[in-house]
């Protein structure tokens, strides 16, 4: 009996240590390495730290009764701890957030990495996992067998601790008691998930955007209240509908999203010499103007998810953090732009690389997608000088193909992949100069490969112009490339750094206002608006809703009336009416009842 409390106490003293240290080397990590700056985070808030650590205790137990070694628990926590760590601090440099847990989707696409990830830094990380399997082996091997196992012992161990992660993975289900607990120390921040990590540390980080519901319950939700917002809607929609005749099943609708597509000259800052990158866009014939962009050097799939919803991210709860990935079992259940469309028009979607990312190929399947092609499906794959991405003009190629082929009027969504990350040495003859920047010779690069998108895409609307039906393109850039420092952020501002072009053209009306700045969430407005067709109540609510509010994500409003706000509480009350609206209804839709759809609301 002795020989047990000795090992369960040496085993737990080891345990807790193993514990701290996985703690504070994922805080050292997000604070860029910064020992004090941890030290004084822990010191701060002890009792949040602890309880961390007692999570990361439980997660060690687990293990140990697993392996039956606490030994092997011990050093995979560390691993995974510098691993997470280090994938997290990359990440918060390219992308300006901290690692999440539905982060390891992407590890299905392990090539991806090999582009974008610094080749050194990937053979040491694949070294330490080798290491880690190796050594684990090893000592599996050498381990002598205990004669005394005590398998009721450990069974009742594995099932108790098992039972409280599952209680943690649920953490962001309605009432939790371990987030019930964590309320007691933490003041969540869902508009900015670097932030929480700062605030609240990154265990409680973490557990903070496990699954969870899309919306929380807004106040005054039921299915009265969902009715009367039908009944508003709904008579709006037959005001606006009493006055419009067109068919879209007439026109053939053109969604691309081109990677990284930003006019960086108009960034204060920096200096460029060389010309235009986006010479021949400037000049392209329709409306122009700009799309605000809820991401910054990365995050694409969150722009396209809202491009073709029509839902704005932004009233979802903070740890739903890739709609693609946390919604997608709900996908096919929400409102989209292929619900006008499904019946009249061939659905084509296209993606210049694999079907992993995102989960492209289930969200695309479940939006009712005829026709899905990927980098392999492709008739024209062909790149520029050294780069690994298939050309925008390939992609452009691919699309007139389809469109060309089609028997029917098409829709065709094209997210492209030419001017992805990384940039360095794509190119050949590469005129321009730049000063200013962190990577001058990156930016180089960057701004060639614009230079091909500025002819490629003007090469197509030449194309459009001459195709014998009616063609409506939506054109626009994902993000920013994720290049500049912060004083250049600083200098610009939020909204200089989240702006991407947008253009809107048609080959059949003559549109040319300026469009301003949009949310994507908003195409649909506009293409049900110039294609002169029918809306639904809930195209009805965002058309409201984008003229008095055009362009909003988390902490950043941009009201038409006022301007400006970062909170939704500066905004006229009447704006905050109609943002209470969509609350309701989005909630209805992700997480209540959905009687919206029963209702026929979209």
């Amino acid at each position: 009996m002795r020989k047990i409390f000795i090992s369960l106490f040496t085993s737990g003293v080891f345990g807790a240590a193993v514990s701290f240290f996985v703690v504070f080397i994922l805080q050292y990590f997000h604070f860029g390495n910064n020992f004090e700056q941890v030290s004084v985070f822990i010191k701060e808030n002890t009792k949040l730290s602890m309880l961390g650590i007692l999570l990361v205790f439980i997660i060690f137990t687990w293990l140990g009764l697993i392996f039956r070694s606490s030994v092997i628990a011990g050093f995979l926590l560390i691993v995974f701890a510098s691993v997470a760590g280090f994938a997290s601090s990359q990440k918060q440099q390219l992308r300006g957030e901290p690692l999440y847990p539905s982060d390891i989707v992407f590890l299905k696409d392990a090539t991806f990495f090999l582009d974008v990830v610094d080749k050194r830094l990937l053979l040491i990380l694949i070294f330490v996992l080798l290491f880690t399997i190796v050594s684990i082996g090893f000592y599996l091997f050498k381990r002598k067998r205990s004669s005394t196992p005590r398998p009721l012992l450990r069974f009742v161990g594995i099932l108790g601790t098992s039972l409280l992660l599952f209680q943690v993975y649920n953490f962001n289900q309605p009432g939790n008691k371990v987030k019930a607990i964590f309320n007691n120390y933490v003041s969540w921040i869902s508009y900015s998930q670097s932030d929480n990590y700062t605030k609240n540390g990154v265990v409680a980080g973490l557990l903070y955007n496990l699954k969870a519901p899309a919306l929380d319950k807004p106040l005054g939700y039921s299915q009265e209240r969902i009715e009367e917002i039908y009944n508003k809607y709904s008579k709006e929609a037959d005001l606006v509908n009493e006055n419009r005749v067109g068919l879209l099943e007439d026109v053939n609708i053109i969604y691309i999203m081109n990677e990284t597509f930003a006019d960086i000259h108009r960034l204060e800052g920096i200096t460029i010499d060389g010309g235009d990158s986006l010479e021949l866009y400037r000049d392209l014939p329709g409306q122009h103007g700009y799309a605000l962009s809820q991401v910054y050097g990365g995050g694409t799939a969150n722009v396209e998810f809202e491009a073709l919803t029509g839902i704005p991210q932004e009233p979802l709860n903070g740890n739903i953090s890739i709609p693609y990935i946390h919604l997608s079992q709900q996908i096919g259940q929400l409102p989209s732009i292929t619900d006008f469309l499904i019946e009249s028009h061939q659905l084509t979607a296209i993606h210049p690389h694999n079907s992993t990312m995102y989960k492209r190929y289930d969200n695309y399947n479940a939006m009712g997608f005829d026709e899905l092609i990927f980098k392999d499906d492709m008739s024209y794959s062909e790149t520029i000088d050294r780069s690994p991405y298939i050309s925008d003009q390939s992609s452009y190629d691919e699309l007139m193909g389809v469109m060309t082929e089609s028997e029917k009027r098409d829709f065709i969504h094209l997210v492209t992949m030419q001017n992805h990350m990384a940039y360095t040495d794509k190119y050949d003859n590469v005129q321009f100069q730049v000063d200013g920047t962190e990577d001058n010779e990156e930016v180089r690069h960057y701004l060639k490969g614009m230079s091909y998108s500025d002819i490629a895409v003007a090469d197509l609307i030449d194309k459009l112009e001459n195709f014998d039906e009616k063609v409506l393109l939506i054109f626009w850039g994902d993000h920013l490339p994720s290049l500049f420092n912060e004083d250049v952020k600083a200098l610009n501002g939020y909204r200089s750094m989240h702006e991407t072009p947008l253009l809107i053209y048609s080959n059949f009306s003559e549109i040319s206002d300026n469009l301003g700045t949009i949310s994507p969430f908003y195409f649909i407005n506009n293409v049900l608006r110039i294609t002169d067709t029918k809306i639904t109540p809930y195209v009805a609510l965002l058309q409201r809703l984008e003229k008095a509010l055009p362009a909003f994500e988390k902490n950043f409003y941009l009201e038409r009336e006022t301007g400006i706000k970062n909170t939704r509480k500066e905004l006229k009350q009447s704006t905050q009416v109609l943002l209470n609206e969509l609350d309701l209804i989005l909630y209805d839709i992700t997480t209540g009842k959905n009687h919206s759809k029963k209702l026929g609301f979209y």
